[in-house]
């Protein structure tokens, strides 16, 4: 082991196996930062037979199962066992990414080791909380306390200055500094052999218009948006097909809704969690990625579509929808169904401006997790530095 290797602890209170958009960002920085920095990822422990398919180092601490989110969740402050096997070895920087029990873990580490604490601010919990208690005062309440959580760390990153607003709604006070997020996806360039393929596999006319979803079928992801727009388009006579590669809690009823609205099965396919390998096939063959989602901080799928030249619809002034110039590297709509209907037929009314659009896109919001760990790396050993130096804020 290099001894001159900058000594990280990354954690988060909920991981692998279990697989989101936060699992996936953790995940892609411990794989593209492993063989760069002295690496230590902590996480809940899952059933025992559970066997670690990752290059890098995890250590796992007690957890207690979600039944509803069906999650094992970090129970790493009462693990006394584990916090004296993190502790036997010596770190630089702690870095989380939930604000939760894992944070306080962290903060408990740094503290004692007298080292600088990070976090990365992803999720927007104001409407996941408002949505579970019903009362905004009670939200609010809670959405301050995890607003001093954040305050305990000595800095947060952000991937816009809409999350930082956004943190610092939550009553953060602290730095904050941006770092983007990216793919692992290389920026494709055989886009129409993807696109033959996924039209064999899929069973896609040539000249099919195709609209794609991907991500977890919940009601905040606004999936009913998408379907009452593509039903103002369907009643316009506009042929089409609307794949949403996910599953979640919603799926049933989301299904049930599809039906309801009058799609068959052929212009609207819920096809469940697909094959990594398929999205290739899906993001060079598909048109339009449709993303009205007002609760995502980013969108990873943006990124991933724009390394096949696919542009993107979104909400104008959400965080999904930053980095994204109507007309020129993707679409934004106001936020309506009627909008976002119409958005979506002016961008496919011009094949040719639409593949225009989609090259746009590849130029200017692609960026890889390669690039992106670099970044971040370079944060945290300036971060360190100013830290030893006796400058801690």
């Amino acid at each position: 082991m290099d001894n001159n290797k900058l000594k990280v602890l990354d954690g988060m209170d909920a991981y692998l196996p279990y697989v989101d958009g936060v699992v996936n960002c953790m995940h892609n920085y411990c794989m593209h930062s492993y063989q760069k920095v002295d690496l230590t990822a902590i996480a809940p422990r899952y059933q025992k037979d559970y066997v670690e398919t990752v290059p890098y180092t995890v250590k796992r601490c007690k957890s207690i199962k979600l039944n509803a989110l069906k999650v094992q969740y970090c129970q790493a402050t009462r693990d006394k066992k584990f916090t004296k096997e993190i502790l036997s070895k010596r770190y630089d920087i702690v870095h989380v990414h939930s604000p939760f029990n894992m944070a306080k873990f962290m903060v408990k580490i740094a503290k004692k080791q007298g080292i600088p604490a990070v976090a990365t601010f992803h999720t927007n919990m104001r409407p996941i909380v408002r949505q579970q208690v019903k009362s905004k005062w009670l939200t609010e309440l809670l959405v301050k306390h995890i607003g001093k959580i954040y305050n305990k760390y000595d800095e947060v990153f952000v991937c816009s200055p809409l999350v930082a607003e956004q943190c610092r709604s939550f009553g953060y006070k602290g730095k904050i500094s941006y770092l983007p997020f990216g793919t692992d996806l290389p920026r494709c360039d055989n886009k129409e052999e993807l696109a033959e393929r996924a039209n064999a596999k899929f069973n896609i006319g040539a000249d099919e218009l195709v609209f794609l979803y991907v991500g977890r079928i919940e009601k905040l992801k606004r999936i009913d948006m998408i379907l009452d727009s593509l039903k103002i388009l369907k009643d316009k006579g506009i042929k089409f097909r609307f794949i949403a590669s996910g599953k979640g809690t919603d799926y049933d009823r989301i299904v049930k809704y599809k039906q309801k609205s009058g799609f068959t099965d052929d212009e609207v396919d819920f096809a469940g969690f697909l094959p990594r390998e398929d999205l290739p096939l899906l993001n060079a063959r598909a048109d339009l990625l449709l993303f009205p989602s007002l609760y995502d901080n980013f969108a990873l799928v943006k990124v991933e579509a724009a390394a096949y030249g696919t542009p993107g619809v979104f909400i104008e002034g959400s965080c999904t929808g930053y980095g994204v110039t109507d007309g020129v590297n993707g679409f934004l709509s106001k936020d309506t169904v009627k909008d976002f209907a119409d958005k979506i037929e002016q961008a496919v009314s011009d094949r040719n401006f639409l593949k225009e659009v989609g090259r746009n896109a590849s130029r200017d919001l692609y960026v890889s997790w390669e690039e992106c760990t670099n970044q971040y790396i370079q944060r945290l050993k300036e971060i360190v530095e100013r830290y030893n130096n006796g400058n801690k804020k």
